[in-house]
């Protein structure tokens, strides 16, 4: 059994974790709302449940504590929260092909595409627009309720009962690294379409050295996410995606332009041509290509963040399980 550690050394501890944590979340602020930004956030989520597996095996709470198996149901729901987002960035990595069929079918301007070309295009462009193409992903589970019960678990009080202060210093730990992971896990699923943006605007404990950086974030994200798309469609918050999702727009309008002026002979030669509406739409289809290569890129590094968080969580959540499993076979039976 590790030598029990003084009150100051416990405060020094705790102390070194939320500065840590505070430092951490003030490298988000200000926020803007993006790809790039939710790679940074979900890297700052791995660091928190990192921060408190290093607290907790520097406290070394003894075989009467228990406080650390708390982590072990908070982070089911922080398992599941990666969940859905994972789910959701494969649908928009999947939807990319369509995108890239119908930027090919457009670059093509320089011959001569057929009617028939320039409909495939216009019909795999209107998939994406929302206009006739496939939905948002139906998440699995309540993700707003996984996420605001993990941070209503900061507000928990403390169990009954005798409670060593190694135990105090854990429990804080652990309520710090639930609220921050609910709260920019909450960030990320309004901005990705599947938990509402009022979610985001959940209390922040005032009581923790990190809150003034929460609230900064907070303040940042109610500004930033100030718009929303066309009417009947679910506002959205993320700008690769908007600036994405503008060039699609335009590029169809285009498109319909494009459509109309083949009704008659006279435009369809304009068009082989190299006429003007050819040369809007292939302006159009270039730009849409470059925004469409900046999504890809951040998607796969949001995937990255993801996929670390959910090994860290994984692995800390074994650890814990399996101290917890060691500590009570340890325990003297009570049995006769």
């Amino acid at each position: 059994m590790a030598a029990m550690l003084t009150s100051p050394e416990l405060e020094s501890i705790s102390k070194s974790f939320h500065e840590s944590l505070d430092s951490r979340l003030w490298g988000l602020s200000p926020a803007s709302i993006s790809l790039r930004w939710f790679s940074s956030t979900v890297k700052a989520i791995a660091f928190a449940h990192s921060a408190a597996r290093s607290l907790i095996y520097q406290v070394g709470l003894d075989d009467g504590d228990s406080l650390s198996s708390w982590y072990s149901g908070d982070s089911l729901k922080v398992l599941d929260i990666c969940s859905c987002i994972s789910a959701e960035v494969e649908r928009l990595c999947l939807r990319r092909p369509n995108l890239r069929n119908a930027i090919k079918l457009l670059f093509r301007l320089d011959g001569n595409p057929s009617e028939e070309e320039i409909h495939q295009a216009r019909d795999l462009l209107a998939g994406w627009a929302g206009q006739g193409g496939d939905g948002r992903a139906t998440s699995a589970g309540d993700v707003e309720g996984l996420i605001r019960d993990l941070a209503a678990s900061t507000g928990m009080s403390e169990p009954q009962g005798k409670i060593s202060p190694a135990a105090r210093v854990v429990g804080r730990a652990i309520h710090a690294v639930s609220f921050v992971t609910a709260f920019l896990g909450g960030v990320i699923t309004s901005a990705l379409g599947f938990s509402s943006r009022e979610i985001v605007n959940m209390p922040v404990p005032e009581d923790f050295p990190w809150s003034d950086a929460v609230l900064a974030i907070q303040a940042a994200v109610a500004v930033d996410s100030d718009f929303s798309y066309g009417t009947g469609m679910q506002a959205q918050i993320l700008k690769e995606i908007h600036d994405l999702e503008g060039r699609v727009r335009e590029l169809y309008d285009v498109e319909v332009r494009v459509w109309s002026a083949l009704e008659t002979i006279e435009d369809v030669a304009a068009l082989g041509g190299g006429g003007e509406i050819a040369g809007s739409l292939r302006e159009a289809a270039i730009e849409l290509d470059k925004a469409t290569e900046a999504m890809s890129e951040w998607l796969y590094r949001l995937t990255e963040g993801v996929n670390e968080l959910v090994l860290t969580v994984t692995r800390m959540r074994k650890e814990v399980i399996d101290e917890f499993t060691a500590s009570a076979r340890k325990r003297p039976s009570t049995s006769a």
